[in-house]
């Protein structure tokens, strides 16, 4: 009979590398050098369960405070993020703006945001999308692929996109809603809508959206 570990192993973190076990989260604990100070330790990982649904409903009475103070805390990073992308013009806020659904909304891309780096999106996209994208964009071009010219057009066609995801990492960055729709549309086509990278790039460009709708609100006097 097998016995189920309680303890779980510290190991080195590898960005792309490390994993967690099957049916587990992997919590990192990660350490950033720069030229003036090296980092204070190595970066760890552990794979560990996830916690049970029941266990968190069934001391739900004694998590609600700490939960309540996230929620206000999250309804204060939403009127701010309002208010700077009115330009310091904000005068009201609706109810539809501070409710559970903005804060969930906010709050997955505030987390999308806090782990999403240039240099990550683009590997990801290299292994997940690209090749995916050369067949569509090939296909679409009437091309065989079978001559280097054509390579270096339908590549062109795929660093158009590598480029508009990576971009993605960064948290002032907008798009147009035409590439906010090809960009989602490319996650279709990859079949990757389940994936969870692109639940928070989805959630990247919900955000980005919404801005987008809010500077032009505010620009049609």
């Amino acid at each position: 009979m097998s016995v189920i570990s309680t303890r779980h192993n510290v190991n080195a973190f590898v960005t792309g590398t490390s994993k967690p076990l099957h049916g587990q989260r992997l919590s990192k604990v990660g350490y950033k050098s720069t030229k003036q100070n090296p980092a204070k330790y190595p970066s760890i990982c552990v794979s560990v369960p996830v916690i049970p649904s029941n266990e968190i409903i069934s001391n739900v009475d004694k998590i609600v405070p700490y939960v309540r103070s996230m929620l206000e805390s999250a309804q204060d990073g939403i009127i701010r993020s309002l208010y700077e992308s009115s330009g310091g013009m904000l005068t009201s806020i609706g109810d539809d703006e501070l409710n559970i659904g903005a804060i969930l909304g906010f709050l997955s891309a505030e987390a999308s945001g806090d782990r999403l780096t240039k240099e990550g999106l683009e590997e990801w996209f290299k292994v997940t999308m690209a090749d995916s994208l050369i067949v569509v964009f090939a296909e679409k071009l009437g091309f065989d692929l079978s001559t280097p010219e054509q390579e270096v057009v339908v590549m062109k066609h795929v660093d158009v996109y590598k480029d508009m995801i990576s971009s993605l990492s960064g948290g002032k960055t907008m798009l147009g809603m035409d590439k906010i729709s090809n960009i989602r549309k490319a996650f279709s086509l990859c079949g990757l809508d389940d994936e969870p990278m692109v639940e928070k790039l989805n959630a990247r460009l919900d955000n980005i959206e919404k801005k987008g709708k809010e500077q032009e609100l505010m620009l049609n006097l």
